[in-house]
């Protein structure tokens, strides 16, 4: 007998095996779309306050002193990052979502984590003297509030 005989291979390896695979489109969608939203979210906070972010994690790695001027630059390049990125960020959600109330939504938690990162070097800054903290001009949460909402 030949090996090709489809009869034969039937009989010997028995009936074929039918596998029913559901997929569920909506939840691989929903799925898609969280992983896509929370990436967003990470990068563009990251882009936005990433000077605090690299200055706060060298502290925790450092036993030296933080001086008046590097807590000085770290807000005004945060601040001028914010100034110069956040139009762009806001110009690109709006031409991608197209709908201001989710665009509100997807930008709050860039909002918390700025508001995060600016609390965590205010604490910083508050163990030094007034005098330093007013040349520092770390803005309010009430500041950042405005400066970064979304309208």
């Amino acid at each position: 007998l030949s090996s090709n005989n489809a009869l034969l291979e039937f009989l010997f390896q028995g009936a074929p095996q039918l596998t029913k695979k559901v997929l569920d489109s909506k939840k691989e969608v929903d799925v898609n779309l969280k992983e896509a939203c929370t990436h967003f979210i990470t990068t563009a906070a990251t882009m936005l306050s990433s000077p605090i972010h690299a200055f706060l994690a060298t502290l925790e790695h450092s036993a030296s002193k933080v001086t008046m001027e590097q807590c000085r630059n770290v807000v005004s390049d945060t601040t001028q990052r914010m100034s110069n990125k956040l139009p762009g960020i806001k110009k690109s959600m709006s031409l991608y979502l197209a709908n201001s109330d989710t665009e509100a939504i997807l930008f709050r938690p860039i909002r918390g984590q700025i508001l995060s990162q600016f609390g965590s070097l205010r604490k910083v800054i508050e163990q030094m003297d007034e005098e330093d903290q007013f040349i520092i001009n770390c803005p309010s949460p009430e500041q950042l509030t405005l400066t970064l909402t979304y309208n």
